[in-house]
């Protein structure tokens, strides 16, 4: 048999709608049923989703776990859409292994030229180290975790840091690094794998 779900969850508020996910997991395991469930929520998609596939324009982006989408987006489109907070995408020009962004260059690990633009997760912008330097533009406490809206040499940036206490506060001058880094080809929006 087969289920099929458009968008379910929709219309529930929060707290129901997290109980539903469960729910509808429990369900589709109980009944041993394949079920195909259309939704624009990442969320939903990715906690429900044995496998996902992204779509844009009537076209298949990308057909993957959650975590294939979420590491290696194949595209522009999926690196945006999957992810919370979303991905920092910054436009650049890629000569050999690094790539001009703004006023500094960042290595990316991958051999390329022409413009480029380079997808940063948040969660990989390490805070309280690192050669480069940030102004703290504006925050986001989110109770376990905290958002930072950075100004750098590289353009605004956003820094996810795990935490119920916020350690720096809007005005503050930051050392900040970066960790890996995606890299997409500015004019296809095609991801250049290493």
């Amino acid at each position: 048999g087969l289920l099929l779900l458009d968008e379910p969850l929709s219309n529930l508020d929060a707290a129901l709608r997290l109980v539903m996910r469960s729910e509808i997991r429990r369900l589709q395991r109980s009944l041993g049923v394949s079920t195909i469930l259309v939704t624009h929520d990442q969320i939903e998609a990715t906690t429900m989703a044995d496998r996902v596939i992204c779509m844009s324009k009537g076209r298949i982006e990308q057909i993957g776990t959650a975590d294939d989408l979420y590491q290696r987006p194949d595209s522009l489109f999926v690196a945006g859409f999957i992810g919370s907070p979303p991905i920092n995408l910054l436009q650049g020009q890629a000569d050999a292994h690094e790539a001009r962004v703004g006023d500094e260059s960042l290595p990316v690990g991958k051999n390329a030229s022409g413009p480029v633009v380079v997808g940063i997760r948040p969660e990989h912008v390490s805070l309280g180290q690192g050669a480069r330097s940030a102004i703290v533009d504006d925050l986001e406490p989110h109770g376990r975790e905290t958002i930072y809206h950075l100004r750098t040499a590289f353009g605004p940036l956003r820094a996810l840091e795990a935490g119920a206490v916020a350690r720096y506060r809007v005005g503050d001058s930051v050392r900040f690094d970066v960790g890996s880094t995606l890299l997409f080809d500015a004019a296809s929006g095609r991801r250049i794998a290493a």
